[in-house]
């Protein structure tokens, strides 16, 4: 069965994830529930894959089988953010807030928190929450027929929040909100509409331990870096104008560290250095003779 390189990439994915959770199963007290997602998220491509392949010709299919990663991608966050305590068993965040505070001298996410007004938080959110808008480009390029384009793009965004996700393992965080209530609870930054829609967003999807390195500011820019050559005009400024504003929220809103911020840069960096490489490989003419 010919498996696209997106639908490896999930099901080595999986496959890590379900291998960690056997191992780790006495730190993950959802160990027999995050081997089930992997599973299921593995059979549920393995299916469509092999439906692709049965009806060659059939475009409802085909569309099902270019979108499944995308419907597999809950699964694989929620998998990402049961397994943070794999390897240390407790979050590490006294340790980043140390290393930061003697980087930069300050408490850094508490500072910003002091000088945040409602105009710039809203301002900044509503660029953080259009980082889900990421998730609809590659059907639109599918659908208009750039097939090509969409699958790569498909294909390095979803590479550079996997990393990420494993990287929760690595150094696994609760965030600046949920630190010293001393710090944040009376000066969390204040919007008007998104800033408290995306802040409810976050209070009932996003885990503890699902931050660093930050999958939002990663996701952002290997957006801009995959399609800035695609893009042109009010919609190229666009983009990178709401990748600079989101990579603002991570720190301005007290969601991430610095330190996730920078980590989740370096990704999409790396990510888009190797795809890019890659696909400059393939469309170079082999010499002969």
């Amino acid at each position: 069965m010919e498996i696209r390189p997106v639908e490896g990439l999930l099901l080595g994915y999986f496959a890590l994830m379900a291998t960690i959770a056997a191992l780790a199963h006495e730190r993950l007290p959802g160990a027999v529930g995050l081997l089930g997602g992997c599973v299921l998220g593995g059979a549920f491509l393995v299916v469509v894959a092999r439906a692709g392949q049965w009806w060659p010709g059939d475009r409802r299919v085909a569309g099902l089988r270019f979108m499944a990663p995308l419907l597999v991608m809950p699964v694989v966050y929620s998998i990402a953010a049961e397994a943070a305590l794999a390897v240390h068993g407790r979050f590490l965040d006294d340790a980043v807030r140390a290393w930061e505070r003697g980087l930069f001298g300050v408490d850094l996410n508490a500072v910003v928190v002091e000088w945040a007004m409602p105009p710039t938080t809203e301002l900044v959110t509503f660029c953080y929450f259009s980082f889900y808008g990421c998730f609809l480009i590659a059907p639109v390029l599918y659908f208009r027929g750039r097939t090509e384009l969409a699958e790569g793009y498909l294909f390095a965004l979803l590479a550079t929040l996997i990393i990420c996700y494993v990287g929760f393992m690595g150094l696994p965080l609760e965030g600046p909100a949920p630190g010293p209530p001393e710090l944040y609870a009376a000066q969390r930054p204040t919007g008007y509409l998104i800033t408290p829609l995306q802040n409810a967003v976050m209070a009932a999807l996003d885990p503890p331990g699902a931050c660093f390195p930050s999958p939002h500011v990663a996701g952002a820019w290997i957006t801009v870096l995959t399609l800035r050559r695609h893009v042109r005009g009010l919609a190229s400024r666009l983009l990178w104008l709401a990748a600079a504003g989101l990579t603002v929220a991570v720190v301005h809103n007290s969601y991430h560290y610095a330190s996730d911020l920078v980590a989740g840069l370096a990704v999409a960096l790396v990510v888009h250095a190797v795809t890019s490489r890659t696909e400059n490989a393939r469309r170079t003419p082999v010499r002969t003779g």
